[in-house]
């Protein structure tokens, strides 16, 4: 597996454009469906210990539970924004391998949708992820 970025998964679509730093830490697609996110590891993705590196492992946690609250919020035409990440790693990830990721809101208050998220590959765990939305308002606004 070289960095080529393989086509879409059946049934997946891109979540992102091409562009700024998005195009370093893709693809990740999402189901049409939404239940879940796919993303196959690349050569660029790797640290120097020969797994994927934890801040590529955060990043797509960030995106995945990100697009979940925004899909969330948009037909109220709301957006929100990280405001706390935590992620737990309890494995490694090698080279070619694909991680899935769901997604669950678990609470949501006037101002804050609380989320959380599993990175599995096949039936390995190998990261958890809890998290803090901010709702900005109307249009993306505070």
């Amino acid at each position: 597996m070289t960095g080529e970025m393989s086509p879409a998964p059946a049934g997946y679509e891109p979540v992102f454009a091409d562009a700024g730093f998005n195009k370093y830490v893709g693809p990740v697609w999402r189901a049409k469906d939404g239940q879940d996110f796919r993303f196959t590891v690349r050569d660029v993705h790797m640290n120097g210990g020969g797994a994927l590196h934890g801040g590529m492992m955060m990043a797509l946690a960030d995106i995945a539970m990100g697009k979940t609250v925004h899909a969330a919020l948009e037909p109220e035409g709301q957006r929100a924004m990280t405001v706390s990440l935590n992620c737990d790693f309890i494995g490694a990830v090698k080279l070619g391998e694909t991680i899935v990721t769901q997604v669950q809101i678990t609470r949501r208050t006037r101002s804050i949708v609380f989320v959380a998220a599993t990175l599995d590959v096949g039936e390995r765990r190998v990261m958890t992820a809890t998290g803090l939305w901010k709702i900005l308002g109307q249009g993306g606004g505070g």
